[in-house]
């Protein structure tokens, strides 16, 4: 039995419907069983009742949404019971040297420390852990599908900003790899898309795969970021996301093979990615 924290999730969904396609059994943790919609094959487990999730399960998918305040109660239980494997969802950025200011960046810090409590929790009980290490979410860009739906513009700063955005569905490959057992204890190589890509170029192919007109409309740094923090972002996340981009300017981002080397084909590209979601920004 594999448990999958935030299964409804970027992440986890895919993740629960290829570890089900496989033949495993699996629990999805979410806030809204009722409302899980899980595979067959999979079964939706409240968040709160950790004791009942844990029961039988010999590996662990902690996503940190799903404990930002901390993993120490499901660490705990995890190691009563006897779970054998954790398998964090990271980040690139506790590694990322060209991050601006990474030791003070709010994202770096909250995945370092995650990854610290599951090594002296699975050093203490005997579990092997794995750290699954993507930088930039492909998903990421549906922040910009309200407004693309409304006017086709993308207000925001930095539109030769580059990333190399990965496909979730390659982060879940990465990690049913780990989960059950094909890559060993220990950090994944950091996971990229196959490409360097602007945000204007992210746009371009968005607007292929919708077969839309859409428009970058390029603002300041503080009022993008105003923008963000009225959406919701907290200030800190906002300022290392935009920094971030704005020393990613015209510097072509790094792309790892990692994709490729764990699972023996390439990554999938951000234009398929868009093909996947447009309905998202349709």
């Amino acid at each position: 039995m594999i448990l999958v924290t935030g299964a409804t999730g970027n992440v986890g969904r895919p993740l629960v419907a290829r570890l089900t396609a496989e033949g495993h059994k699996v629990r999805g943790l979410t806030r809204n069983p009722d409302r899980a919609r899980l595979p067959d094959g999979a079964t939706p487990v409240a968040a709160d009742d950790l004791n009942a999730a844990l029961d039988g399960v010999s590996a662990v998918f902690l996503n940190p949404a799903a404990f930002w305040g901390g993993a120490g109660e499901l660490l705990r239980i995890a190691a009563e019971r006897g779970v054998g494997r954790v398998v964090t969802l990271s980040s690139s950025s506790v590694v990322a040297s060209s991050l601006p200011m990474n030791p003070d960046n709010p994202i770096a810090e909250h995945h370092r420390a995650l990854e610290g409590e599951v090594e002296a929790a699975a050093a203490a009980a005997g579990m092997e852990c794995t750290h699954v290490r993507p930088g930039m979410f492909a998903t990421n860009t549906l922040a910009w599908a309200d407004a693309l739906r409304r006017d086709g513009v993308l207000r925001a700063a930095h539109a030769r900003a580059h990333a190399a955005p990965i496909h979730e569905d390659d982060i879940a490959d990465v990690a049913a790899l780990a989960l059950t057992g094909a890559l060993g204890a220990g950090p994944t190589p950091v996971l990229t898309g196959p490409e360097s890509l602007t945000q204007a170029d992210q746009l371009s192919l968005i607007a292929e795969a919708t077969g839309r007109e859409l428009r970058f409309d390029e603002i300041p740094q503080e009022e993008a970021r105003a923008d963000m923090i009225a959406a919701g972002t907290p200030a800190g996340i906002a300022d290392a996301l935009l920094d971030l981009a704005a020393v990613s300017v015209d510097v072509p981002a790094e792309v790892s093979p990692g994709v490729e080397q764990l699972t023996g084909r390439p990554g999938r590209t951000f234009a398929q990615w868009a093909r996947d979601h447009a309905e998202d920004f349709r």
